[in-house]
């Protein structure tokens, strides 16, 4: 994992936070990152899907929500009831540890 923040939230704008996770090929859950809104994009030349969810589907093979290669989620909304955080979300890469998911949170 990979990340870096905006120098934004220094003067009071919006808090930026940037990052990267690998797939992996059981479940895994995001890192501990702060936020209220969330976008999630998998690379383009990802060979396989990732598959996202939250605390209540976190069993095997039951993540709801597909990206493939090149797919951007739009941004999302993370509320208390998931701790406005990110590692309250989950993901699993269907090729393993090749494919690439980018993360972007506001806060």
């Amino acid at each position: 994992m990979a990340g870096f923040e905006s120098e934004l939230n220094k003067t009071g704008f919006i808090y930026d936070s940037f990052g990267v996770v690998s797939g992996t090929a059981t479940l895994s859950q995001f890192p501990d990152v702060p936020c209220s809104i969330f976008r999630l994009k998998a690379r383009s030349s990802n060979s396989g899907s990732f598959f996202i969810g939250n605390k209540y589907n976190t069993g095997s093979a039951v993540l709801p929500w597909e990206l493939d290669a090149g797919d951007d989620s739009g941004w999302c909304v993370s509320t208390s009831e998931f701790g406005f955080n990110l590692n309250s979300y989950y993901q699993k890469g269907s090729s393993g540890t090749s494919d690439i998911l980018m993360y972007w949170v506001q806060r």
